[in-house]
């Protein structure tokens, strides 16, 4: 591959996809459209059975080393993909990740905007996601409100600056090899649904700042509706209408995390607290066996994948 723009030294952009050939292709295009491009692109094919396999061996071939592919035989969901992209990325000499879905397409200064600003080298920087056909944010995100935290959704204005404070991000998100060797490894075992939300907490924990560049734009679909609700001095958060998959590895991913950092007994609340949203936001009791089944799972400390049914592709999550 021959061309004039300039690299982003130390820069890979990594993702994970499966069975999306044409979305995954898309995302491809628009890293190497990108003003400034990043150095290395690394793609995990999760056990794809369509033509993702082809699409990405060809597209690799006439990338003069700039793609490459790790394909898989077993689907380890987003989660053990992104452990595996991330640790090549930052094995093969990169100074920093950019963490991308194969659905999140970035526009064409979208790092070179990520980088512009200047920043504490072990900061992470995250770009504005926001849904293509809208332009409001493609999900909640807080910022900083006195001594606490504001949620922000959909339509509501972000403060006025190149370069806001937020608390958490994933998507979008550059993080440092500093950052990395502080945080550790993804955790892969959490497969997918809310396993984003694993490794911005464990950010947070050591004490890495984040900052929104607000010019840097990435165009990803929106989360569905979100309900909220606070009781007990907690807000709870899940999206309308989760079933089956969706709704057992959202729980006990959620769980299992309030179990690691907040104890048995926080945990346990939460747990409490999610049930009591369902029965009130559900029509039926219909997900009373998965909620059961994400409790026996996220306390006995069992991770991986689900061990009834199958992961029922989805927007969201048929790239994982």
């Amino acid at each position: 591959m021959t061309d004039s723009r300039e690299t982003a030294k130390g820069v890979a952009a990594v993702f994970v996809t499966m069975n999306r050939s044409e979305i995954a292709a898309i995302c491809l295009a628009r890293l190497e459209a990108q003003t400034l491009r990043p150095e290395k692109v690394f793609v995990i094919d999760n056990a794809s059975t369509d033509s993702t396999r082809a699409m990405l061996c060809q597209a690799g071939a006439g990338s003069g080393g700039w793609l490459e592919t790790i394909t898989l035989e077993e689907n380890l969901g987003n989660a053990g993909g992104m452990k595996i992209a991330m640790d090549a990325a930052f094995s093969s000499g990169s100074r920093a990740v950019w963490i991308l879905d194969d659905d999140s397409w970035p526009e064409p200064e979208a790092l070179a905007r990520l980088l512009s600003p200047e920043l504490p080298e072990s900061a992470v920087r995250s770009c504005k996601v926001v849904d293509l056909a809208t332009g409001e944010l493609s999900w909640p995100l807080q910022v900083p409100d006195g001594n606490g935290w504001k949620l922000l959704e959909g339509k509501d204005p972000l403060p006025e600056g190149e370069v806001i404070r937020i608390r958490r991000s994933w998507l979008g998100a550059l993080i440092p090899q500093a950052v990395y060797s502080a945080v550790g490894p993804v955790e892969g075992r959490l497969f997918l649904r809310g396993e984003d939300e694993d490794y911005p907490r464990r950010i947070e924990q050591c004490g890495f700042p984040v900052f929104m560049i607000t010019a840097s734009v990435l165009h990803h679909p929106p989360a569905g509706r979100m309900n909220h609700w606070e009781i007990g001095g907690r807000l709870i958060t899940l999206e309308s209408g989760l079933s089956g998959d969706k709704l057992y590895y959202r729980l006990r991913n959620a769980w299992w995390m309030v179990r690691r950092d907040r104890g048995l007994l926080e945990a346990g609340l939460v747990a409490g607290f999610h049930g009591l949203a369902l029965w009130r936001w559900e029509s039926s009791a219909s997900w009373l066996p998965v909620w059961w089944e994400a409790a026996r799972d996220a306390f006995g400390n069992r991770l991986g994948r689900r061990r009834q049914g199958k992961v029922a592709p989805s927007r969201r999550e048929g790239s994982q």
